[in-house]
């Protein structure tokens, strides 16, 4: 049965289906979905849950033999599959379409995945596992759309807001539904009262930086050159911290050279991925993917001396060195050689 995303909670009041399928290309949607699916899960004392990510290399029978780790005093269990490739092979669709015809006992089954076309949904496996639970297709949020719907979570977390704080709010974010959010939780901390007007939210986003350099690194994984420097030299024009926005940098940086040792050490792309704080999510995966592939595990690492010298000329008053060191750093690591660097 195919249930709205709005409609969820509703089904769920019920009871928790057997089967549940969570699809869509909205990473920070999708999440909050299954999320109320767990949660009934717990309500119902479902005691056990398993997680597997099922990237193209995954062996689906492990499955089989997943009963087997069921702790002794635990009668039910959700079994959650993450399948980042909306696509489970043959072995996997195999797997899924037998599971919907006969369910494994004490057994509910949580399918998450990216966004599946049209022709994806006529397959045999998820018209199985939809005639025998239900699926819940999560929309993206369209930018004329945003407003509303940070005015409905600013409601949620218990904010007041006039339309023209969200549309502000909308603007700064850029459709990013994930930075949205963690702002409306950081409002939530700076009004007691919940009122929230315009000038809580420009002293809330002060540190817009952050958010920034986040873009920043979207565009150096990407290898776009020629947009970094641009962007280095906006924000430094607009008066940020080079030290605000360096740290961005090393964070992400830091992040990437601990999933290419993992990587290169034998583990698994898809749970190197969702064991990251936070989650690297199904829609940023291709393009950290990109990135990673770029440089080796030692190459990542080599990069560490660099971004010790930066932090001392950011830390030491020579914010023009660092702005250029910094410059350097993520051309290089966009893929760029010193020689193209200085031609």
């Amino acid at each position: 049965m195919r249930v709205k995303a709005e409609q969820l909670s509703s089904q769920l009041q019920n009871t928790l289906p057997v089967i549940s399928v969570v699809f869509g290309d909205e990473a920070l949607l999708v999440e909050e979905t299954a999320d109320q699916i767990r949660h009934q899960a717990k309500a119902q004392g479902i005691a056990e849950r398993q997680v597997w990510h099922a990237d193209a290399r995954f062996d689906w029978s492990k499955l089989r033999f997943a009963d087997d780790s069921l702790s002794l005093f635990a009668s039910q269990k959700l079994v959650e599959i993450r399948l980042p490739s909306a696509a489970p092979g043959k072995e996997g669709g195999e797997f899924l379409r037998k599971f919907a015809e006969q369910p494994a006992a004490d057994t509910f089954l949580l399918l998450i995945t990216g966004k599946l076309s049209p022709q994806q949904q006529k397959a045999k496996w998820f018209t199985a596992l939809e005639r025998a639970g239900i699926s819940v297709p999560v929309w993206p949020v369209s930018l004329d759309m945003l407003p509303r719907w940070i005015q409905q979570r600013m409601r949620q977390k218990g904010l007041q807001a006039n339309p023209s704080v969200a549309t502000m709010l909308a603007e700064r974010t850029e459709g990013n539904l994930f930075a949205a959010a963690q702002e409306i939780d950081k409002l939530v901390l700076l009004s007691p009262d919940g009122q929230v007007d315009e000038q809580l939210l420009i002293e809330s986003v002060a540190d817009s930086a952050r958010f920034e350099a986040f873009s920043l690194m979207d565009a150096v994984y990407a290898g776009q050159a020629a947009k970094i420097p641009r962007m280095l030299r906006m924000l430094q024009a607009e008066g940020n911290d080079v030290l605000a926005v360096f740290s961005a940098v090393s964070w992400s940086l830091h992040r990437m050279i601990d999933m290419a040792d993992q990587i290169e050490n034998g583990a698994q792309a898809a749970q190197v991925f969702a064991s990251q704080k936070p989650p690297i999510w199904d829609k940023a995966r291709p393009l950290i993917q990109s990135g990673l592939r770029r440089h080796t595990s030692a190459k990542w690492r080599a990069f560490l001396p660099q971004m010790a010298a930066i932090d001392r000329a950011a830390k030491g008053g020579g914010n023009d060195n660092a702005w250029r060191m910094l410059t350097t750093l993520c051309l290089q690591v966009a893929g760029v050689s010193m020689q193209l660097q200085q031609t």
